[in-house]
Parts: C-alpha cells; structure tokens; sequence
C-alpha cells in the first residue's frame, strides 16, 4: 500500500505541470463557454463566477447590497451564476413592474429532489411539500383561485371595517397595558408585540384570541418560527441541484424538525377545524375557517376537480399568519426604533395624533386620512427599511423577456425592491430619513409613488397587502399617544445608515437587537424605555 501511495505521489509530481495546464484548460473551456452563450444569446449581461461555486464567494450576508452595485456596472436587468444555476436580478423599477405583471414570472423553483437516496428523507419532503403549499406550488390556477378567495373572505369578515379594526384595536390595548406594567424601564418590546400580532391572526381565523402566556398560542409560534427558519435554507439545493442527492444533506438541514413542526401545526389547524364543524351555522359565519369549510362543501358538489381541500386550508392559514406575524411586526418594531431614534419626528406624529384624536377616543382605520404625517412617517420607514429587501424566488413558465432580453423557461428570477427604495433616480436623497417625501407641498395629503413597493407588486403581491396595512397601521397611530420612546445608549447608531441591515433572517431585515445581544456585541441594543404621557 505504501509503495502504491509512493508512486501515486511520484506521479503527481512529474506530471505536476500537465495537471495544473489540464486544469487551467477546463476552467478557461469553462470561462469560454460562458462568455460565448451570453455573446450569442440575448441573455442578461452579468458577472463571471467560478466553476460549481458561481458567484456566491464573492457575495456577502447582504446579498441584496452586492445586487446594488452589480446593478452598477450591468443595468436593471443582470444574470448572476449561484453555484451551478444562472438567475436573474430584476435591479430597476421598470423591470420589476413588467416582470411581475406577466403570469410567465409566477412560477417557484423546484426545491429538493424526490429522487434521494434515504427514502425517509424523501418521505419527509414529500410530507413536507403536501402541507406547505404556498411555498412550493407553481400552479397559477390554485394561486389565482385560493387568491380571489381569500381577498372575498377577508372583505365579507370584515378587513378595513369596523369588525376587524376593533378585533386589532383591542389586542392594541393589551400590548399598551404590557407596555405599562414596565414603568418606562429598558424593555425588549419584541417579546408582548410577537403574541399581539399572532392573536390578530387567531381573531380572524379562528374567532378568538390567545393569552400572552397561553401554550397553545406559544407552541404554534414556535412551530411557524421553525418552518421559516428551514424553508431559509433549503435555497442551496436550488443552485446545487445535486446537492440533494447526498444522503445526510437534508439531515443536516434538520428536515425532520421541520416535518415535526408542519404535522404540530397542521394538527392544531385540525383541532381547530374540528370545533368549527361541531358549531358551523352556515347561515352565521364568523371567521375564516368558518368561510372556507363552507366554501369546501359547496365545490364538492360541482366541481371534483377545485383547489378547495382541507390541506389547502391549512396552507392558507399558515399564509395568513406569515403575512400578519412577521412581517408586520418587523415593521412595528422598526416604527417603535425609529421614534426613539428621531424624536423631532416622534413629536409632531404626537401633536398631529393629539390634534385628530385626543386622549379618548378610540382610532380608527380611517383616520389615517386625517393625520398624513403620521401616514408618511409610517411609508418612509417602510421604504427606509425594506422589510424584505430580496423577494422570494419566481421561477419562469414559459419563455418570456423583459427589459428586452430574453428570459428562457425555468430560469429563477429575483426582484431587489432594496435597490428600488435607495435608487437616486426614484428617491431624492434615498439615504435619509425623510417623511416629507410622501406628503404633498401643503403636508394634507400624502403623494404616493409607483416606486414605493413594500409588499411586491402584480402577480407577485401578497394575497393579502391590505391585511398588512390593517394590522400595521393601528399601534402606529396608538402608542405615540400613551408613550414616549426614548433611545437607551447606542441604539441608534446603526440606524443611521439605512443599507447596514444590521441582522438579515429569513431573508427579511430586523431592527437591531432582534438576535441576541452577542451578534451585535452592544448588550443594549434590544431595550428601550417608554416614558408614560399621562401618568
């Protein structure tokens, strides 16, 4: 054995100089080879990476500032190479416009092989890609059939009336009382604001609300919390297909916890489902899962072939919480640090609030109308900080174009709403915090922009955006008028610079202090004091 490792070595050396040429000959094949499809062909002009790799080396956590200067150097249409796939950055507002109103842009990319060697693991993705619908299905029927539903539901239950404004409202003024019970010392107001918006939620699906400290609630939190974490990372089979085919991969991702995590969910759905069929009138429907059970039974008997299922609910449900829970509370959050960090600005929402509101009585949706400084302020942090700076992933149908290049079938696109809110050629002085900018030149009415795109645009927008904007606006509006926010030590130094997204998630952008203190080595970047107006 020694003699034949001897001789391998041996080898090795005296053909040292024909290997690295061989070498070099495949990786320059390789170059070439690139160079000449995108001479030849009318495809988006991009950067260059490496064999296998791409370009993900030279890509940072904050992927979507690298997009930002590629976007530079090749135009508002570019191709990137992530390990062995070639995407496609739409970097322009035009381009993201056109991409996202054509139905060939809605397609997913296909994430995990069925085809593995551990047939447990395939279990597992096949388990997982039954109750996670939303995320996996390319199917634009279903998408645009389950969309009209649901948009239908949430006006006939009430979403931008009074019903659902109360439901909000009231879960507004427990997380207020929570706020109080601190006596305006440091607090982590993340913590009663995650149960606050989850209950939001549970009065429309399920018609009732959770207690902070309820199990349920908490085990359904921490259910959803893991499937967002493994669905953020199961990205890198999608540009190393054959990764999938390596038997402990998808152990190593944990697949096995999310499974766990979607069957908890789905049996709590069940559970819940269970009740509304033991106490289901028809004729008085009072939530969602009231709607859609309804709504199920009806199909059965016209149509064998509808997209209406018990499964499908569950996914709806699952969308439902990820629309109203995450990202409305990121966006709350960055509204709480951004009155602390600018108190000029956190003083005239309170003069205007105080103006159209008073003390006592009880906001309304519609009064945004009558505070427009309040509006801008709450669209400027939204454009400020793009909660979710890269979309997720479209993968095309069918060959289409945009931007005059052509776009083959199944290439992955991704749209930089980032890019789109720090553009200087949308936005004057993009890098400042400037409410003003959606006001009019009197400040009564807010001027609204076709480059302003917080929750996606098209095709591609969330079946619900006015379900955000309802459960967004309301603890804007309330808690500047109980409470002061007031900046502990360095919390605002990083908000100072509004392309430093100082923890990306998930793929979306946290306030500081998110994580754990150590992430940011700032032990107080996660407290903050609120001082009581009226004591």
């Amino acid at each position: 054995m020694q003699n034949i490792l001897e001789n391998s070595i041996f080898q090795i050396k005296n053909y040292q100089y024909e290997i690295l040429c061989g070498f070099c000959a495949i990786l320059a094949a390789y170059l070439i080879g690139i160079l000449i499809k995108k001479a030849r062909s009318n495809y988006p002009p991009g950067p260059v990476g490496l064999p296998l790799v791409g370009y993900l080396p030279f890509l940072s956590e904050n992927v979507h500032v690298d997009f930002i200067e590629l976007g530079k150097k090749y135009g508002d249409v570019f191709s990137v190479s992530l390990g062995t796939n070639s995407i496609v950055v739409l970097h322009g507002a035009e381009a993201i416009k056109e991409a996202f109103n054509k139905q060939e842009f809605l397609g997913r990319p296909e994430i995990g092989s069925l085809q593995l060697l551990d047939p447990i693991i395939t279990n597992y993705m096949s388990k997982l890609k039954t109750l996670l619908v939303p995320f996996f299905s390319a199917d634009f029927q279903a998408w645009k059939e389950q969309r009209k539903f649901v948009v239908q539901s949430m006006k006939h239950l009430g979403l931008g009336k009074t019903k659902i404004e109360n439901d909000v409202m009231d879960e507004v003024n427990h997380f207020i009382e929570v706020l109080k019970s601190h006596d305006g010392k440091p607090m982590d107001v993340k913590e009663p604001l995650s149960p606050s918006m989850s209950n939001n939620i549970c009065a429309l699906v399920f018609g009732k609300r959770y207690e902070y400290d309820d199990k349920d609630r908490q085990f359904l939190d921490s259910s959803l919390e893991d499937i967002n974490e493994f669905i953020s990372q199961i990205s890198l089979d999608i540009f190393f297909p054959w990764i999938s085919y390596i038997p402990f991969y998808y152990k190593l991702l944990k697949v096995e916890k999310a499974v766990n995590a979607a069957n908890n969910i789905k049996n709590f759905f069940k559970k819940e489902v269970d009740v509304h069929l033991k106490r289901l009138d028809p004729e008085h429907i009072q939530d969602f899962v009231d709607r859609y059970i309804v709504e199920i039974e009806s199909v059965k008997k016209e149509n064998s072939n509808s997209t209406f299922s018990y499964d499908m609910l569950v996914s709806n449900v699952m969308d439902l919480f990820g629309a109203g829970s995450e990202t409305v509370r990121t966006s709350i959050l960055w509204f709480i640090y951004c009155m602390a960090a600018f108190p000029d600005v956190q003083k005239k929402v309170q003069k205007e609030i105080m103006e159209v509101l008073g003390t006592e009585r009880r906001p309304e949706y519609l009064d945004l109308k009558s505070m427009p400084y309040t509006h801008a302020v709450i669209m400027e942090i939204m454009r400020w900080k793009t909660i979710v700076p890269l979309n997720l992933m479209h993968c095309t149908v069918s060959d289409t174009t945009v931007g005059g290049y052509d776009i083959p079938k199944g290439t992955i696109v991704i749209a930089n709403f980032g890019n789109v809110h720090h553009d200087p050629r949308y936005w004057k002085e993009p890098e400042r915090f400037k409410p003003e900018r959606f006001l009019s030149e009197d400040g009564k009415s807010i001027v609204k922009s076709s480059n302003f795109m917080p929750f996606s645009l098209g095709y591609s927008t969330p079946r619900f955006p006015h379900l955000k904007n309802t459960m967004c606006y309301p603890p804007g509006y309330s808690t500047p008028r109980v409470f002061s926010f007031e900046k502990h030590d360095v919390l605002s130094t990083r908000l100072l610079y509004p392309l430093e997204f100082p923890h990306l998630k998930n793929t979306m952008c946290y306030p500081p202090g998110y994580s754990t203190p150590r992430v940011f080595s700032f032990e107080k970047h996660d407290v903050l004091s609120t001082r009581l107006l009226y004591p």
